[in-house]
């Protein structure tokens, strides 16, 4: 009897435990030894998965704005953060963002020309200002999954003028930011209106804990149930800006 419960319980659980994603399109610029992690993370929570990887600047991102509709995908990162960022294909980004779950950090969210801002704005932030020298990183939420195990929010100079940037919210949910304080515009890793995609101002690529950031987001934005810090419940609610 006992076995033919825990058997009825195995069958109605393994429904909520998803399997390892299929294939991963990704974008990531790489520069000076840094802008690997994200593929490394990868390869180390899902060694069996295809991954579309580009890299190095307009070439890098042609291949990718090709791949974008040649078929579905599990997951969608973009981590522009040193090469010109017009050349990519953000205005498809934008239209299928309500069907995918979408990474985007770019260093060019207000400076580009191709509809970074729009993306922007359709995950949820407003606005955002560029920051050009090494300031700290704050987990602003530290009981969420992808600030776990973190402990070093700090991240290395790869030798550009703009860096990251402070963000503004409407309906995007803050887990990290600029201030050790939660402060109106001064997000950094947020979590996107749609509840599993990932908007960032600060960039993990070269984070000195960049590997162990990058499987945070990654298992986040899988997971079964995107977790929602409840101190941001009314904020979100009342379409306040942050």
């Amino acid at each position: 009897m006992r076995l033919f419960v825990a058997a009825a319980i195995l069958m109605i659980a393994a429904p909520l435990f998803a399997q390892d994603p299929t294939d991963i399109l990704v974008y990531h610029d790489t520069e000076s030894g840094y802008g690997t992690a994200v593929t490394t993370a990868i390869d180390n929570l899902w060694p069996s998965c295809n991954v579309s990887d580009n890299t190095g600047g307009e070439s890098g991102m042609t291949n990718f704005n090709n791949d974008l509709y040649s078929q579905d995908w599990d997951l969608i990162i973009v981590e522009c953060w040193y090469y010109d960022t017009d050349d990519l294909d953000w205005a498809t980004l934008n239209d299928i963002y309500d069907t995918n779950t979408i990474f985007a950090t770019c260093w060019e969210w207000m400076g580009g020309t191709s509809g970074q801002m729009d993306l922007a704005n359709s995950m949820g932030v407003t606005n955002v200002s560029t920051i050009s020298s090494v300031i700290p990183h704050y987990a602003w939420d530290e009981t969420h999954p992808i600030c776990d195990g973190i402990g070093d929010w700090s991240w290395e100079d790869p030798g550009l003028m703009t860096l990251n940037n402070r963000m503004t919210v409407s309906d995007a949910i803050p887990v990290t930011g600029w201030t050790s304080d939660e402060q109106s515009g001064e997000a950094g890793i947020c979590v996107a209106n749609d509840g599993s995609s990932v908007i960032s101002g600060y960039t993990p690529g070269y984070a000195v804990e960049d590997v162990a950031i990058w499987e945070n987001i990654l298992q986040f934005m899988w997971g079964e149930e995107a977790l929602v810090p409840t101190t941001w419940g009314s904020i979100k609610a009342g379409g306040l800006q942050r």
